[in-house]
């Protein structure tokens, strides 16, 4: 059992292992399951996060529903709305642009950003591009236009081309690269440059929230991002209605909220499809998303690896993971504690993952490493359960040999650990031992192999009717029984006592019964004296390393055994102590046979009792006994007397 255990054991500690293993080559490979799950992690920890206060300076000037509308408005009432002919019908005039633009530069504006590519002439004519590109001439430095990587597919494969604005000296690329579990995550500038890598585009255009950076007159940051920053979901950034800033009535009332600012003017009605998934958001427009590029440049906060390399990442990773599932798994040994070591452990990581994104802007991997942990704890969990079942089925093999399969459930039923039951621990039990008058001269007579058939035979019924009234089977000793009743489960000290009682009776009665079979093949009669104590006694597991056995030990025993063979001297089969009497005295019909010195207790005499029957029980069977155990022992020479018995 102790190497089955190991075995299961070292099974557990092997899968441990291998699930650490199996996680570092997951994080090391960069594997699209293992960015999906671990993007999927993030997402939860950022949404636990919650929102926090981006840039002050930064406003998005959004070309949304209610900017859209306003050109059926124009178009029922030109001559009222004069104001809003650039934006009657979409694509607006270019004039709008240059309106806006205008009117933000007056405001204070630090820069301009349009998220609207501007790469063909304007539907509108000569004039309207002109009027545009004379605004842009007045702030170059200050206006960004969007530009685009765009790579398509044809009938002779992808075709990949730059979409540049016709005019304006500040150009930001708005590509941003999407990851494959759908979410943008990833800083602008890591996507375009991998467009640039596998197309090869040659320009180095920045990204839009880069271009935007160097026209407010902020310094690039010391150490590019890798990743986006999310401040939170949508609608964290002020939005300002395109149509409002080209209102002369409502201009002057919103006019002070772009002093200093960086405007970003983008599409953000629904009706553009311009919304993209985003660990904060799952329908966040796209100028958004560049207002928290921007955002992340400026306060230079970015969600980067915790260690830089991916190799490095996997192998600490799977080093924590290993040494903490190792670890509880060889301190916990039982179920409830595994499982409660191993959830706290997923708690701690998950809890350590948040705390240094929170507050380090660092990322750990959160899935793979949970994952190892979880499925570790189910590895030892099941391991540990085989090895209980392991245990129970060994000890349920044991029990049946010596308890009523009974007496076996309710010890397995018990919620403590099995292996409690045998260490060695003080009990209130009685103790009966039984043996065979003149079972040497009868395996003279008979030889060996019929004297082991007799025995057997006696000893199953013998079993039989201790087992009926929930005795423990301790050992055989040649043709003697010793049995325990009240140990390892009591019913309590008068039921126990009783049932030993009621188990020599039935002894009494099977054997009279087995005496009619043998008589029929010809077998001699047999008779046993029965010696029943109660008191105090050490049951458990006796033995050597190499081998235990389960059994009673104490006064108790030694005058269980004293009184079986006093039993011969007083010429009856069932004889108990003064205890073992008190407890059973209002059940039982007895003979008080006096008090006698025992060997090894020669300072004080034990009271006996001769048991003839149960109350109301008929006393035929005890009588008839006494009357052939008597005729049967004088076949045999009778033992001295021990010293100083009294009647």
């Amino acid at each position: 059992m102790v190497k089955s255990y190991r075995r299961l054991l070292q099974l557990g500690h092997g899968l441990m292992v291998s699930w650490a293993i199996l996680g570092a080559i997951a994080l090391v490979s960069q594997h699209p399951w293992t960015v999906l799950i671990e993007g999927q992690a993030q997402s939860f920890l950022l949404r636990l996060r919650g929102p926090i206060p981006p840039p002050s300076n930064i406003v998005v000037l959004g070309i949304d529903e209610y900017s859209l509308t306003q050109g059926d408005i124009y178009r029922a009432n030109p001559d009222q709305y004069p104001f809003l002919a650039p934006l009657a019908t979409w694509p607006w005039q270019r004039q709008a642009y240059a309106q806006a633009i205008e009117q933000l530069m007056a405001a204070g504006a630090r820069a301009v950003a349009i998220d609207v590519l501007l790469v063909d002439p304007s539907s509108y004519g000569p004039a309207d591009d002109a009027a545009l590109e004379a605004t842009l001439s007045r702030w170059p430095d200050r206006v960004v236009l969007a530009g685009a990587y765009d790579v398509s597919s044809s009938d002779f494969g992808l075709f990949a081309r730059l979409l540049q604005p016709i005019y304006g000296e500040r150009v930001g690329l708005i590509n941003v690269e999407v990851d494959v579990d759908g979410k943008y995550r990833a800083f602008p500038d890591r996507g375009i440059e991998h467009l640039r890598q596998v197309h090869g585009f040659a320009d180095t255009l920045p990204s839009l929230a880069a271009a935007t950076l160097a026209a407010a007159g902020y310094p690039p940051p010391d150490h590019p991002p890798q990743t986006l920053f999310f401040y939170g979901p949508a609608g964290m950034f002020p939005v300002v209605s395109f149509a409002q800033v080209l209102d002369p009535d409502n201009w002057p009332l919103i006019a002070d909220q772009f002093q200093d600012k960086i405007v970003l003017i983008g599409p953000m009605a629904d009706s553009f499809q311009d919304q993209k998934r985003t660990p904060t958001d799952n329908a966040m427009p796209g100028v958004e998303i560049h207002a928290h590029a921007l955002a992340t440049l400026i306060e230079g906060r970015s969600l980067n690896l915790a260690l830089p390399s991916p190799i490095l990442l996997g192998l600490v990773t799977a080093t924590a993971v290993g040494a903490v599932g190792l670890g509880l798994g060889a301190r916990l040994t039982q179920p409830g504690p595994r499982l409660v070591g191993f959830a706290g452990a997923i708690a701690a990581w998950g809890a350590l993952a948040y705390l240094l994104m929170v507050h380090g802007d660092r990322l750990v991997p959160v899935a793979i490493p949970v994952t190892a942990l979880s499925l570790g704890g189910i590895t030892y969990i099941a391991t540990g359960a085989a090895s209980t079942r392991l245990e129970e089925q060994r000890l349920r093999r044991t029990l049946d040999r010596y308890v009523a399969p009974s007496v076996a459930q309710e010890i397995l039923n018990q919620p403590e650990d099995f292996t409690s039951l045998t260490v060695g621990q003080k009990r209130q039990a009685a103790v009966l031992f039984s043996d065979i008058r003149g079972f040497s001269r009868i395996s003279y007579q008979l030889g060996a192999v019929d004297t082991v058939s007799l025995l057997n035979t006696y000893l199953d019924v013998m079993v039989t009717a201790i087992l009926q009234y929930r005795g423990t089977i301790d050992k055989f000793i040649g043709d003697a029984v010793m049995a325990e009743f009240g140990a390892p489960t009591s019913q309590g000290p008068q039921q126990d006592a009783l049932n030993a009682v009621l188990a020599a009776l039935a002894m009494r009665e099977a054997l009279a019964t087995l005496r009619v079979t043998l008589k029929t093949k010809g077998l001699p009669p047999l008779y046993n004296g029965i010696g029943i104590s109660y008191g105090e006694l050490v049951v458990g597991n006796v033995g050597s390393l190499q081998r235990l056995e389960y059994t009673a030990i104490g006064d108790t025993v030694n005058v269980a055994s004293r009184i079986e063979g006093l039993t011969k001297l007083l010429g009856t089969d069932i004889l108990i102590t003064q205890p073992c009497y008190d407890l059973v005295r209002d059940h039982i019909v007895a003979v008080d046979l006096g008090t006698h010195l025992l060997a090894g207790r020669d300072h004080e005499a034990v009271q006996v009792y001769s048991v003839v029957s149960l109350r109301g029980a008929s006393d035929r069977l005890y009588h008839q006994v006494q009357t052939d155990l008597g005729q049967h022992l004088s076949q045999f020479p009778q033992p001295q007397s021990p010293p100083g018995s009294a009647s």
